[in-house]
Formats: structure tokens, sequence, C-alpha cells
């Protein structure tokens, strides 16, 4: 039998869900909606206004015929709670601290020369979190920290189990980050994209059903979410289908195997695809990432080679998705990434290739669409895991505050 502080805080948690939900809200429709009693809901609201998540918002309007006292709005508390992000890729990592809505308030890049050692690495991520924390407005005032990887993440533990482009052996994520000032909570970047389409936009998806994230950056990654929860086993996100085979016979992978979807479709792989020779022209490494944006461009534009060379990777990507819906049948497939700035080029292209690829029925039954944030996806999904994870531990141990530094998930 729950205890009383545990239905306290399911409570909490269950008027926090209503706020977001509905942006701003009286009290009286959040006894409505809860089925809660107007005293308990007044009682509750007033402890998350002092604990900093909500603030009154005006005065809303008397129920049509009813009269009476205009009631109090209550909605997110934009000021008092900061969350951070942290979105880490082989060749540089991104930080950036928002308010309890997401909005960015201070943001910051940083860039490697090549790929480095976990060492060098780490110890570049944490001096640069560390002044960025120190500024004025955001010392002491972080109430949680999501971090996204690339790769195989174990969210139980902190193991990076495949660090997929880093080049790194497995690595205990705590031995490096363990001194960061909040709770931290890990998901693969691709987990963390899907979270951010269906926390921010949530109005956009059914909270009931299987939504599919695909992201094509360096390579592909994937997430799978049911219900509105990431399917894990053992804390490792399901949907990697960056290493689903295309072909037996083709072309040796970042994983070291052979024909993985990933080994015909990611940034680089776009660009040699614009560029012939990419070796002998000698690009930096680091600017393939921003090439690949800028082809997707191109694209939408209609830069004819830079259209060939999106239609090219789009139509292997498209097998991928088939495959996808083939075996899962999901509500939504999402994509995400830099092939996203040339949709209108893309789009199409999937619509074709999916009907073919899909068994008849299944594809008419799962939308394909783009995501909101393109290739940021994984910073702001970083942001949003915080967020979430910080409102889903609302009253844990008799408590709003997270004490923990590091989160089981």
């Amino acid at each position: 039998m729950a205890s009383l502080n545990e239905v306290k805080s399911k409570n909490k948690r269950l008027i926090l869900d209503l706020v977001k939900s509905n942006k701003v809200i009286s009290r009286a429709d959040l006894s409505r909606l809860s089925n809660l009693t107007r005293a308990t809901i007044s009682s509750l609201t007033s402890e998350l206004i002092e604990e900093g998540f909500l603030e009154e918002k005006g005065i809303g309007y008397s129920k049509k015929g009813r009269g009476g006292r205009r009631p109090v709005l209550l909605s997110f508390d934009s000021k008092k709670k900061l969350f951070a992000g942290i979105d880490l890729h082989w060749d540089h990592f991104q930080i950036a601290v928002s308010n309890i809505l997401g909005d960015i308030l201070v943001e910051e890049t940083h860039q490697f020369p090549g790929r480095l050692a976990p060492n060098e690495y780490f110890s570049k991520v944490n001096d640069v979190f560390g002044s960025m924390y120190r500024k004025e407005g955001i010392y002491g005032g972080l109430s949680a920290i999501g971090i996204s990887l690339y790769g195989v993440v174990d969210t139980c533990n902190g193991i990076l189990k495949f660090p997929s482009h880093m080049h790194w052996p497995q690595i205990d994520l705590k031995e490096y980050l363990g001194q960061l000032p909040a709770p931290v909570f890990w998901e693969s970047r691709s987990a963390a994209s899907l979270i951010a389409e269906t926390w921010f936009h949530e109005e956009l998806y059914t909270k009931k059903g299987m939504i599919v994230f695909i992201n094509v950056i360096e390579g592909i990654g994937g997430a799978v979410m049911m219900n509105g929860e990431i399917l894990k086993n053992n804390g490792i996100s399901t949907g990697e289908i960056g290493h689903t085979t295309v072909n037996l016979e083709g072309e040796i992978c970042t994983c070291g195997r052979q024909g993985c979807l990933e080994a015909y479709v990611s940034d680089r792989k776009l660009v040699e695809s614009y560029v012939d020779l990419l070796d002998n022209l000698r690009l930096p490494t680091e600017s393939i990432r921003d090439m690949a944006r800028e082809i997707s461009r191109m694209a939408s534009l209609g830069e004819l080679p830079a259209v060939k060379a999106v239609q090219k990777i789009t139509k292997i990507l498209s097998v991928g998705i088939g495959n996808v819906i083939n075996f899962l049948s999901p509500n939504y497939v999402i994509i995400g990434g830099f092939i996203t700035e040339a949709w209108s080029v893309v789009e199409p292209i999937i619509k074709e290739e999916v009907a073919h690829r899909a068994l008849p029925g299944l594809s008419v039954s799962t939308e394909v669409v783009k995501n909101n944030y393109g290739d940021r996806s994984g910073l702001i999904g970083a942001i949003a895991v915080a967020i979430r994870e910080s409102l889903r531990r609302v009253g844990s141990n008799g408590t709003s505050n997270l004490e923990n530094t590091f989160v089981n998930q």
C-alpha cells in the first residue's frame, strides 16, 4: 500500500503533467482533470510554487453563465529552475542551459582539431561546463543535467558500451564526469532526440502507440518509444537501425561489420556523392558535417548535383525505413539530422520508396515526418531529458530535490 508521501508525490507529478499539457490552467480545471479535491489542488500547487516549479500567471475568465470570481491561472515558472544539456560528438561538443520551458539562455560549442583520448576529451568538457556554470545567474541554480551521446549507452550504469565514431574502448562515464554539479541523466542521441520531439511538441504525436526516430548524422542512430517511454533492454535503448544489414557483400561499416545501412548513409557519404575524389581533395575532417548541411541546403534550392547526391542516399535510407515499418508498424517514423534541410527533396523519395518496400496496409498506417530541430536535436534532446527526468522525480524521498549525482534510468 502506497504511503502518504508516495501518494502526494504522485499527485504533484500529475499536476505538473497537466500544467505542461495545458500551458496555462486554473486550479479549478486542475481539480476537474485530475479528480483531486480543490483543497488538495490548492495545497499541492502552493508547494509547487514555493519549490519553484509553478507560478501564478494572470487572471482567467469565469465560466460562461456562471459569474463569480475570475480564476487565477498557473503555468511553469520560467525564472526559477535551470537545466543543462550536453551533446557529445567525436569532434565537438555543445553545452546549453535552459529554463523549465526549454528556452535556451546560454549556449557554447567547442570544436576539436581531431580525435582525442577520453581523458583529454572529458577534461575539456569539464572545463567548459565549469566556466559556464560559474556565470552569474547560473551558479548553484541547476536542477538537472542531460547528456546525449552517439553510440550504445547503458543508462542504468552510465557506461558508454560502444563509443561509435569515438574510437574509444568501453568507458565508465561516471569516471570522467563525476564532478558535475547536479543530477545527471544519460541517453543515446537518438533517444534524447525522440524525447525532445515528444516533450516539446507533444501535440504533434500520439501519447499511445509507437514512434521511431531515425537520426542521420555521422552515421545512423535510432530509438523507439512505446506509450511515451523509450524502449530499453537492461538500460540500453533499442532501435539501432544503422547497423542492420542492407548488403551482405557491402562496404565495411565503422562497427567493423559488412554492409550496414550506416556504411551507405551518413554525412561523409553525402559529401562523397557530391564531391568526386574526396580524399584527394584533402578536405579537413571537421568540415564534413558543415559540407553535408550545405549540400542539403543547396539541394533544397534545386542545385542539381546536390539534389542527385541527396536522392542517392535517401533511396538507400528508405530501405531501412521500409524495414522498420514492416517489422514494427509504428505510428510515426521521425527523421532527424542534416538531411532534413532538404526535406522537399527527401520526402517524396521516402514516400515512393516506402510504398514499394513496406507491405500493403502497413505503409499507409505509418506517417514519416521530419523532426523539429534538424541536427540540433541531440542538444535539445539532452535538455528535454534533464527537464523530463527532473519532473518525474518530484517528491521522491519526500523532497522535490534530486540528491544523487548519477541517476539510474
